[in-house]
């Protein structure tokens, strides 16, 4: 389309937009009016971009949508609004996107898991290759519970975090390989598995669990999460869509590599569980109800405020002044 008549057409939505763009507070029906003017300008905006990227209606729309953006987003201009959009939107919403990834890797995850402890719980032979009957019951009866009270409360903790997040950058950044991916998880799935063997062949199911549950909920979702988010930046080169290969996988990394960064915080919270949560004497019930809490809590804030973005129409990227316009793809 004619970026000129497209202006014709749809200018006086623009500038009411741009009104709206400049108070401090709205009503409700000015705040519907604004969602739906914001919504249209977009994909206006997207419509000029693609014939025209360079034109003066481009740049008069563009400053329009981002200036609405930052409205919807609740995010101040100041010196901090890099801070603020990153914990309001760009991290909410990256992980809120991930949420149907996420649900397909635990699923398999589990389905791993299980199938391992299973299979090595009903067969002798498998067991053996881990040790001989006494050292798997040394195992089950000393080393699996002293793993977690053999080392100061805070040194482990900070060991186990920095662990972790280690392994979590490494699932989003080398996620574009696919294989890296699959194979951590299914090896991670394996251990689990043939560990929760090794504790019932000695009748120590409860300790597994016990021991397992406060700290593995939050800590395994967040792992599966980076998961996710790496498997998503395979598909984006694979399968890149209507646009260029290249620019989708530079969108999706540049949106993921805030999950990753994301993650880092998360599993803090979670090492500090395994250190301070799971070897301390509190009954059983209170230690994985703090580990489901925190999960819980994660999810009620991606869930709130990934939501409201995603419905906003905004992104976790950056904006196209920075990130550069994308360009579909006739010919790769």
């Amino acid at each position: 389309m004619d970026p000129n008549l497209l202006a014709e057409l749809h200018g006086e939505k623009w500038r009411e937009l741009s009104t709206l763009a400049k108070r401090n507070t709205l009503d409700p029906e000015q705040t519907g009016r604004f969602l739906t003017l914001y919504q249209d300008a977009s994909r206006d905006l997207s419509r000029i971009m693609t014939v025209a990227p360079d034109s003066l209606e481009a740049a008069r729309l563009s400053a329009i949508v981002h200036r609405s953006r930052v409205q919807l987003s609740g995010v101040s201009a100041g010196g901090l609004s890099g801070l603020s959009r990153f914990f309001v939107v760009s991290l909410p919403l990256s992980i809120y996107r991930l949420r149907y990834d996420f649900l397909v890797v635990a699923l398999l995850f589990l389905a791993v898991a299980t199938a391992a402890g299973v299979w090595a719980g009903s067969h002798p032979e498998v067991l053996s290759t881990f040790g001989d009957h006494a050292e798997r019951r040394q195992f089950a009866e000393h080393d699996f519970v002293n793993y977690y009270k053999e080392n100061p409360n805070g040194f482990f903790a900070v060991g186990v975090w920095t662990n972790n997040a280690w392994i979590a950058v490494q699932f989003v950044l080398l996620g574009v390989t696919g294989v890296y991916v699959v194979l951590g998880l299914f090896v991670n799935a394996v251990n689990v598995g043939f560990s929760g063997a090794m504790m019932f062949e000695f009748d120590r199911g409860a300790d597994f669990f016990l021991y397992i549950l406060p700290h593995g909920v939050p800590e395994i979702s967040c792992i599966i999460l980076a998961a996710a988010a790496g498997l998503r930046l395979f598909f984006a080169w694979v399968i890149p869509g209507p646009t260029l290969r290249r620019t989708q996988l530079a969108a999706e990394a540049r949106s993921l590599l805030v999950v990753a960064g994301g993650l880092v915080l998360l599993l803090l919270g979670s090492g500090l569980i395994e250190g301070f949560v799971t070897p301390n004497p509190l009954p059983p019930v209170v230690k994985i109800v703090i580990g489901i809490a925190y999960t819980a809590a994660v999810v009620v804030y991606a869930g709130t405020l990934g939501r409201r973005a995603h419905r906003a129409g905004l992104s976790a990227d950056l904006d196209d002044h920075e990130a550069g316009h994308q360009v579909l793809a006739t010919d790769r």
